[in-house]
């Protein structure tokens, strides 16, 4: 029984993970946290690194003898800037340092309300002497004045004697002469200015509507017997004396020139037909009646 136990159990571990299963999430799971303890199990322990104790106190020692060195020395420069350093061991760098001395500003020497005063004065009496010499200079120099004559507008005027008219008793009262002849080469042209008219009714404008007022009606065809009109004179002019090649072409004109121009138009064009021998005496005289049927004034 132990036997087939034991086999039992290691066929089962042998068998491989089943996603369809009813418990395969839980299988899953514990076959990664087993696969996890493993691994933890059979690293290898990290060992803490040691410090060595020896570099550490070496480098103690080396920053303290460098300390005392850089001491002395500043010492040595206090006391004997002249004297020489001592010579260090090879193989020991030396800190270098540098002294940085600010540099003091330059203060302006303060200058008192006094002096400021005189030197105020001083500079604007020499504007005022500059401002002197140059209206002494101005006034020596003349400017060019150029003097440009205007054309004369000149009109010709006969030198005839003009006879002048006897105005009778209007010039009577007038103390001023007018003489007989006058020579006036150069006259003045009076350009009179129209003055604004009082009538202030609106002129009319370039868009306003130029209608003519009530128009003369006319004799034409009424467009809303055009189907009846259509219908009877095919009637009409379904005749065996009329070409077919011609009905629709005189159905169509004589409707569309009484429509559009008037009913003596459509008439006229009936009886050029007949004069062309297109269509009969008959056969128009029947079309003409339909025609003055459907007229209207409009």
């Amino acid at each position: 029984m132990g036997e087939s136990n034991i086999s039992g159990e290691r066929r089962k571990k042998d068998e491989p993970f089943n996603p369809f299963a009813r418990d395969a999430s839980a299988q899953r799971n514990k076959r990664m946290s087993e696969r996890s303890q493993n691994q933890r199990r059979n690293a290898p322990a990290p060992r803490p690194a040691q410090k060595p104790l020896q570099d550490q106190q070496s480098a103690h020692d080396e920053l303290a003898k460098k300390r005392q060195e850089a001491l002395n020395r500043l010492g040595n420069q206090d006391s004997k800037p002249k004297s020489k350093t001592q010579p260090q061991p090879e193989g020991v760098e030396e800190p270098t340092f540098t002294n940085s001395v600010e540099k003091q500003e330059v203060v302006a020497p303060k200058v008192s309300r006094e002096d400021r005063m005189a030197e105020l004065r001083r500079k604007s009496e020499e504007s005022r002497k500059n401002a002197k010499a140059q209206r002494n200079d101005a006034a020596g120099i003349k400017p060019e004045v150029k003097t440009v004559e205007a054309e004369p507008v000149i009109e010709f005027v006969s030198a005839e004697q003009t006879p002048v008219p006897d105005t009778g008793g209007a010039l009577s009262g007038s103390t001023t002469t007018v003489p007989k002849s006058r020579n006036d080469v150069f006259k003045t042209i009076q350009t009179e200015v129209a003055k604004p008219s009082s009538d202030r009714r609106r002129r009319r404008r370039r868009g306003d509507k130029k209608g003519g007022g009530r128009q003369k009606q006319e004799k034409k065809l009424n467009r809303q017997k055009y189907l009846e009109y259509k219908y009877a004179a095919r009637d009409l002019l379904d005749d065996d004396s009329i070409p077919e090649e011609h009905r629709s072409n005189v159905l169509g004109q004589v409707w569309a020139k009484g429509e559009r121009m008037g009913v003596p138009d459509a008439l006229e064009f009936i009886e050029q037909k007949v004069e062309e021998e297109i269509l009969p005496r008959e056969v128009a005289d029947k079309l003409r009646d339909l025609v003055s049927r459907m007229t209207t004034r409009r």
